[in-house]
């Protein structure tokens, strides 16, 4: 029988599960990039032009483990005709949203 994701996790040292979302955390950020781009149907060529950098720059970017600036993301977001907001998860479960 397979075992659920939460039981092998409750297995982990905590420092190996903290290692692990913090690599999940980073692939996401990177699908997300160059997700969005793919979306508006713009190409790394594109992204570049409208942020005044090269292609390579853009490529860089999404590239696997970049730990980019958030204002480096809001900037490729906003040169892609989209918005960010941030969204803040309270220990609670509310959420606090702020446009940036």
């Amino acid at each position: 029988m397979a075992s659920s994701l939460d039981a092998l996790l409750a297995n982990e040292k905590p420092e190996v599960v903290r290692q692990a979302q913090l690599k999940a955390d980073r692939i996401l950020m990177e699908i997300r990039l160059s997700e969005v781009r793919a979306l508006l149907q713009k190409t790394q060529k594109d992204m570049a032009e409208a942020m005044g950098v090269t292609q390579p720059t853009i490529a860089n970017m999404e590239k696997a483990g970049k730990d980019l600036k958030l204002s480096s993301i809001k900037r490729y977001v906003e040169s892609a005709g989209a918005k960010v907001r941030l969204d803040i998860e309270l220990p609670d479960g509310t959420h606090l949203a702020i446009p940036l």
